[in-house]
């Protein structure tokens, strides 16, 4: 049946308005329930939820970016190597007091750390020597030379000559640690002792190779874990972990700071060589002998240096390359000398044998152990078969490369010495550059006494005339060496002798080394009257002849007495002389009057 339009409008507003009706209902009923429930959240509510929610996200972005330690997962990440400038093949790294080593590379073999020779002469320990003509190594101590052989010591690695750890450590106050089992090997050496500041890790954190939270992590720090303090900063401290890395730490992962200290092991008995002291000045004259007939000469000198309580014969000199020895000594010059209250100490040299280079030649012997103790052994036995009481060195013109060999050379005779009951003393430049290699810093520990040769600073090679020995080159002479030795261990050298020169237009022609007697009659025969030079601190005149200007800076009885007042005020233990028979008769009450404190 076909409905109508009206029948079909009726019907639709009759169903719209049920509808309504119901809908109102229900939405009644819906809002006494979310009331009842809990689920009406009002409109200012939403904010808060929105904040909470960018929160969470920001804390699950930063704990990959280690905002949060002790809850992140902390990871080594720096290339610990690369602290040590980089390392190849078996090398090892090297910390020594604090500071990562990057000039030198420790060697790593069988599991054990070696050090390089070099590091150890230059960081650790100079004491030790090499004789690489022998493969020995050699460490002089008061009771003698101990000998290693090369082998699980002392051996090369990689073209580089190296001490194991435990040797460098025998005879040095060092505290080491080796780890050779860790991705980088790399031994932590302590040598320097003192105060420091420690703290302890609060919670887990990275030790960073920067102050920086995106640099790369050295190592884990676990809580509790102890650190010694660096250097502290505002929001950083720079630390070293107990394995001896360093690297940075956030100052808020560090409490419990605390003041600690360090001390040496002290494993290593002092090297404290014997010392023979005089009860009075010692007052030398050293008395060049060229043959055995010359001692018969003694009664002579005696007679004429009556202050002199040491005579110093020039009786050894080295004769060629394989430790030969040329031996003028005499028993009849000791007993005279014994009689006359005298000592003597028999000098050995290196330049009064013809055809032997004092440089190439003492190089050659002195760089080979057995050599060196063929000579000690032939000295030593003929100076104690004639009497004497002690030996004096006097090597001259001596290489640089020969300087470490000859420093070997005075420990080992400074031992042998002192067994024989002799005192033992060695000749020195005046310190300079040119002079370094001579090691006064070694004489200093070893030696009786040390002799400065404080002349010859105008000699026969100067380009320009000037004195032998100025004020200012005698006192320079004494300053520079008390700086490696103890003023009752110097003696200072004074010349007998002066220099006349040749000049022409300020250039020297020519010059000749004479007696004080011989110079002092050539500016009388010239009716020159010498006047007084303050800066030279010595007498000096002029004069014309063949077309040249003479100059002479005479050394004479006020000359000397000018050079014997700054030795007494430095408190020397003593004044030498070069050489006895050069000297004016004038100069002994000078010398007498130094040598009775006056």
């Amino acid at each position: 049946m076909k409905l109508h339009d009206k029948d079909f409008d009726d019907l639709e507003i009759e169903d719209l308005e049920t509808i309504k009706k119901r809908v109102a209902k229900k939405k009644r009923r819906n809002r006494r329930k979310g009331e009842s429930e809990g689920f009406n959240i009002p409109p200012v509510v939403i904010p808060v939820i929105v904040a909470l929610i960018i929160l969470i996200i920001l804390f699950s972005l930063t704990i990959s970016h280690h905002s949060f330690p002790g809850l992140e997962n902390i990871e080594v990440t720096a290339d610990i190597s690369e602290s040590f400038g980089g390392l190849k093949d078996n090398e090892a790294g090297i910390i020594l007091n604090d500071t990562y080593i990057t000039e030198s590379k420790a060697l790593n073999e069988d599991g054990r750390v070696y050090l390089p020779y070099e590091f150890v002469k230059t960081e650790l320990n100079d004491w030790f020597y090499h004789d690489e003509n022998e493969d020995l190594i050699l460490y002089t101590t008061p009771e003698g030379t101990d000998r290693i052989e090369e082998g699980n010591d002392a051996k090369e690695i990689n073209g580089t000559f190296c001490l194991s750890s435990s040797l460098v450590k025998k005879y040095t106050n060092i505290d080491y640690e080796e780890y050779t089992d860790t991705g980088v090997p790399y031994i932590v050496i302590r040598n320097t002792w003192g105060k420091y500041s420690s703290a302890s890790v609060v919670r887990k954190t990275g030790l960073y190779v920067s102050a920086d939270k995106k640099s790369d992590v050295a190592a884990i720090l676990n809580e509790a874990d102890p650190v010694r303090i660096l250097e502290a900063g505002n929001e950083w401290t720079k630390v070293e972990n107990n394995e001896g890395l360093m690297g940075f730490v956030k100052n808020k992962d560090l409490g419990d700071y605390k003041d600690a200290e360090d001390t040496a092991p002290s494993t290593v008995p002092e090297m404290v060589f014997p010392s023979t002291t005089f009860n009075e000045k010692v007052i030398l004259g050293w008395h060049q002998l060229m043959n055995q007939d010359a001692n018969n000469l003694v009664g002579d000198i005696i007679a004429k240096d009556t202050s002199i309580n040491v005579l110093s014969p020039t009786w050894y000199s080295l004769t060629d390359t394989e430790g030969g020895l040329k031996d003028n000594s005499s028993s009849y010059y000791v007993e005279t000398s014994h009689n006359a209250g005298k000592q003597v100490w028999a000098v050995i040299d290196n330049f009064n044998t013809e055809g032997f280079s004092p440089a190439a030649d003492t190089y050659e012997v002195l760089s080979y152990t057995s050599k060196r103790q063929q000579i000690i052994e032939a000295l030593v036995s003929s100076v104690k078969a004639c009497g004497a009481d002690g030996i004096n060195v006097d090597f001259e013109e001596l290489s640089g490369e020969t300087g470490v060999h000859f420093a070997q050379f005075v420990k080992e005779l400074s031992v042998a010495s002192h067994d024989a009951g002799l005192i033992f003393s060695v000749d020195n430049y005046v310190p300079e550059n040119y002079s370094q290699h001579y090691h006064r810093e070694v004489q200093g520990k070893v030696c009786d006494f040390v002799i400065i040769m404080g002349y010859d600073e105008h000699n026969a090679s100067s380009t320009e005339a000037g004195p032998v020995a100025s004020l200012g080159f005698v006192e320079n002479g004494i300053d520079k060496t008390l700086m490696d030795v103890d003023a009752s261990k110097v003696i200072n050298g004074l010349p007998f002798y002066t220099r006349i020169w040749e000049t022409d237009n300020g250039a020297v022609k020519s010059t000749q080394a004479m007696s004080m007697t011989e110079s002092a009659a050539i500016l009388e025969s010239h009716g020159v009257t010498p006047t007084w030079d303050d800066g030279a601190g010595c007498n000096y005149g002029e004069f014309e002849m063949r077309g040249s200007l003479w100059k002479v800076w005479l050394e004479d009885k006020r000359s000397l007495a000018a050079k014997l007042s700054i030795m007494n005020s430095k408190s020397l233990a003593g004044a030498a002389f070069w050489k006895l028979g050069l000297e004016d008769s004038s100069v002994w009450d000078e010398i007498s009057a130094y040598a009775n404190g006056n």
